[in-house]
């Protein structure tokens, strides 16, 4: 696949990742033409629990669960999304180490913002930081409800 074709592809994604809905269409291009793109097997640790925040990941294609480790022996599996979920946008926000642990369920494609370059374009457009704002909030809502369930609140 081209360059162009494989950013192309990557903008297409991006048009439905809420964080980027927003954007036009030239914005979109530009930001595309930014991420670089991984491929991980079934089974691939793509980021672990507690290494250092680079990347802002959004999923091409394939599956991932993201598992939060909790002691030795203990993990709670927070939830498995598939193509146009992302992931990774804490860490490089508050540089902080990494949350959870994701692994690929199946193969599974990644395309990949760095951090300065996910900082710069937060920076150039306020409006995704809103975005984010949004996001994040309804992930903690989603996480106090199953606490909810369970009988952790």
């Amino acid at each position: 696949m081209t360059d162009a074709g494989a950013s192309g592809e990557v903008e297409a994604v991006l048009a439905n990742v809420p964080v980027f809905r927003h954007l036009g269409s030239r914005s979109r291009t530009r930001l595309a033409q930014l991420f670089c793109r991984r491929a991980y097997r079934e089974g691939d640790v793509i980021v672990r629990q507690g290494d250092t925040s680079m990347s802002f990941y959004v999923v091409l294609s394939g599956a991932v669960r993201i598992v939060r480790h909790a002691g030795e022996n203990h993990r709670v599996d927070i939830v498995e999304e598939g193509a146009g979920s992302f992931f990774g946008e804490m860490g490089v926000i508050d540089d902080q180490p990494r949350a959870a642990t994701v692994v690929a369920l199946e193969p599974t494609e990644c395309a990949l913002l760095a951090k300065w370059d996910f900082q710069r374009e937060l920076k150039a457009d306020p409006e995704i930081g809103l975005a984010l704002i949004t996001v994040l909030n309804a992930r903690i809502r989603t996480l106090e409800e199953r606490l909810t369930r369970s009988g952790g609140a």
